[in-house]
């Protein structure tokens, strides 16, 4: 989602079940080592 999609970081993180985007951003950054911003930054489709 984050790669091919202009939703929100806060709107992602809402649909798979986290309570906040501070939530999602801990679990996302203990799995990837990367924020999901950054994530985005490196792997956005441009559409």
């Amino acid at each position: 989602m984050l790669a091919h999609s202009d939703y929100s970081i806060l709107d992602i993180a809402l649909s798979l079940g986290f309570s906040s985007q501070s939530a999602f951003t801990t679990a996302f950054r203990k799995l990837t080592s990367m924020t999901p911003k950054k994530y985005r930054d490196v792997n956005h489709s441009k559409m």
